[in-house]
């Protein structure tokens, strides 16, 4: 496997889109192989292509980046061109020798990143996590972490980084990083596992008592349900057939009460019969009886015919009145219109008026009434004739030019006829009415005497049907009050039923078996007086009971898993901390030759190797002799198996350029310590060659022979 190409767009200084190719300068056991420079000025952006490769590789540290916020890789615009929103990156890696555990030839991974914070990361096009970019790099020994991308500053750390530092260095070399990553997450859920285990067993202590105190209720539970069983299902029995027996009774009942509604019904409709022919036989003797009702009705049709012919007479004498008025409204009349006219006009109209109210008064008969509403309406013309005539000169009275008043009083005239007329038309029926009265009286006193012997005869009858209606309805009545009677027991049973069962009494089934009734209610009691021996046990704690047991067995597997767990998690991390350890013997022994041999080549001369040192995590170290007997210790048993734990073994750097002695890394001058880590950074990538290598001005600290020195290492 090895690096096709780098895209990348909007990342930092590559506003426009941008592809670089790495072409292989030649084929080594099958493989392309090859050097790419890549050199420009200071602030090209050159670095920038390093930081675009770790970015696109996870790396989150915006400090190893080289800013301070997340959109600081993203082009912030220039004087020709606006800033961008996206930047992306992407690694183009030949895999046709599938060091990737990936079914592809070649292999693009892709990040994103949008000035809104978001980002995604794409293998081959499909969105994945960081988790699954970090360990796909990890199985081919590569990552944001790892030596393929060597910065300016990253070979002055190696001297920098502490003994375990160094140590994980080496395990990374060794190709164990996807074994740290399954052991690193191994340890996670171990301590996950431990914390749920802990958790697991505090809650299994705060069950253990209340689950002691639900058992010991729910074996009093249980006899009390025994008991409650027993009383609920005797208390069905009897509810039951209880029920039974009234709806029984209930129908029978009804059905008497319908037949004695219809007897009741008969002799109602007989005496009824009967009221209805002694009605009749009551008018008939009622007609006798009415014989002063009809002598007075003729009397008041005496008195009306009287009154009659009156009106007819004051009729016509009214017609004589104004006829005369006719008479004197012809004459002509013509008077001087002063204030004396006025005066003796207002007088006259004065009395006159005093005169109609004085009549209006004491009236006596109803037919003088119209003729004191024509005075009045007489009146009230002549007071306003009296208006208009005021202030006039004189006024004529000729017997022609009155018309209006001469046309009123024929009008009047005219309506007197025709009430004569009325009124003697009255007057004849009154006088036929009078004879028919008269004719009646005669009649009724025939029918009266054969009535009387009728009427006694059904008034007997009527006796004797109402004394059997009586006797029927005060059955009914009977039968009524045995039927309340029934209702109350069952409201009281329905009631009962309610309070015991909880259900409706209509809902109790009925087996269809007799029972002894007061045994049974002897036998309820009894259950009754049991059930509060035993005490009201509240039925849910068998239920809280089984709850709880079945949460304790619950958290006591869950106990026994997680320890398993916890098991299969020790071997997991015990299986990769062999594996690790393995490998990095291996690579320690053979990083420290490549080490030695590199830095002799960088040197000219001189010797260098690692020593492994037991720390001591309990006290700081005191003086270089201490480190030196123990890394003296731990160098001859290189070949041997270490049992320690890795946290307690570190790697320690010793370095003698030609014709020193130096005890101290520190004790070097700069070029000596770019060579040493140089050399100690080639060790690493001698034993286990990345597909790629970007080294990005390691360098710049050498002089030129020291420069010459390092290229040796390229050629």
């Amino acid at each position: 496997m090895y690096l096709k190409q780098i895209e990348l767009h909007g990342f930092k200084s590559f506003a426009e889109p941008t592809t670089i190719s790495f072409v292989g300068g030649g084929a080594v056991h099958g493989k392309n192989v090859g050097t790419t420079a890549i050199v420009g000025p200071n602030g090209s952006g050159k670095s920038n292509v390093s930081d675009a490769i770790r970015w696109v590789m996870g790396e989150q540290s915006m400090k190893s980046l080289r800013g301070k916020k997340s959109d600081d890789v993203i082009f912030t615009g220039s004087d020709k061109k606006g800033k961008m929103s996206l930047a992306r990156v992407a690694l183009v890696l030949d895999n046709r020798d599938h060091v990737l555990p990936l079914e592809y030839d070649e292999v693009v991974i892709e990040r994103k990143m949008y000035r809104n914070g978001d980002g995604e990361y794409r293998i081959n096009g499909a969105r994945v996590r960081l988790l699954d970019i970090v360990d796909t790099l990890a199985k081919a020994g590569i990552g944001k972490g790892s030596h393929c991308v060597v910065g300016q500053g990253m070979a002055d750390a190696i001297l920098n980084a502490t003994v375990q530092e160094r140590r994980l260095m080496i395990e990374d070399a060794a190709g164990v990083k996807h074994d740290q990553i399954r052991k690193g997450r191994a340890e996670k859920k171990l301590e996950r596992t431990k914390e749920n285990l802990t958790r697991t067993k505090e809650l299994i202590a705060e069950v253990e008592p209340r689950l002691k105190l639900l058992k010991r209720q729910s074996e009093k539970a249980a006899k009390s349900k025994v008991v409650r069983e027993e009383l609920h299902n005797l208390q069905k029995t009897y509810f039951g057939f209880m029920w039974h027996q009234y709806t029984q009774e209930r129908r029978a009942i009804e059905e008497n009460i319908v037949a004695q509604q219809r007897r009741v019904k008969k002799q109602e409709r007989l005496v009824d019969t009967l009221h209805e022919r002694i009605a009749t036989e009551t008018a008939t003797l009622q007609k006798a009886k009415a014989m002063p009702a009809h002598e007075q009705k003729k009397k008041d049709l005496y008195a009306l015919l009287r009154t009659v012919e009156q009106e007819i007479a004051t009729a016509r004498g009214r017609i004589a009145v104004e006829e005369e008025k006719r008479t004197a409204e012809k004459r002509i009349k013509s008077i001087p219109v002063d204030l004396h006219y006025v005066r003796e006009r207002l007088e006259d109209l004065q009395k006159k008026n005093e005169d109609i109210i004085t009549r209006l008064t004491a009236i006596k008969d109803l037919a003088e009434l119209p003729q004191i509403k024509k005075d009045f309406h007489t009146l009230g013309k002549e007071l306003a004739e009296l208006h208009d005539a005021a202030g006039k000169k004189t006024i004529a009275l000729p017997s022609d030019a009155n018309e209006e008043k001469l046309r009123q009083i024929e009008k009047v005239i005219t309506q007197l006829q025709k009430d004569i007329a009325r009124l003697e038309k009255q007057r004849e029926q009154t006088q036929q009415k009078i004879a028919h009265i008269d004719q009646k009286i005669t009649q009724e006193v025939r029918d009266d005497n054969v009535a009387r012997e009728q009427f006694f005869v059904l008034e007997k009858e009527l006796r004797g049907a109402q004394d059997t209606l009586d006797e029927a309805r005060t059955a009914l009545n009977d039968t009524k009050i045995v039927l309340a009677r029934l209702e109350v027991h069952e409201e009281d049973i329905a009631q009962q039923a309610r309070e015991d069962l909880h259900v409706e009494i209509d809902t109790v089934a009925y087996d269809g078996a007799k029972i002894n009734v007061d045994e049974t209610v002897a036998r309820i009691n009894a259950l009754k007086r049991e059930y509060e021996r035993i005490g009201g046990i509240d039925p849910m704690v068998l239920d809280e009971y089984n709850e709880t047991q079945e949460r304790y067995d619950f958290l006591t597997t869950e106990v026994s898993d997680l320890e398993r767990a916890i098991v299969k998690l020790k071997d997991v991390i015990k299986e990769m901390d062999k594996k690790i350890h393995s490998a990095f013997v291996q690579a320690y022994k053979e990083i420290n030759q490549e080490f030695t041999k590199y830095f002799r080549i960088l040197f000219g001369g001189g010797n260098a190797h690692l020593k492994k040192i037991k720390i001591d995590n309990s006290k700081k170290r005191t003086n270089n002799d201490a480190l030196n007997q123990q890394a003296d210790e731990l160098q001859e048993q290189d070949d041997a198996p270490i049992k320690k734990n890795k946290a307690d073994i570190g790697v320690e750097m010793i370095a003698t350029p030609p014709g020193k002695k130096i005890a101290q890394l520190s004790l070097l001058s700069g070029g000596e310590r770019s060579l040493t880590s140089i050399a100690m950074l080639f060790a690493i990538i001698a034993y286990n060659p990345p597909p790629f290598i970007v080294l990005d001005e390691v360098e710049a600290a050498l002089d030129e022979a020291n420069s010459r020195r390092l290229a040796k290492i390229f050629a």
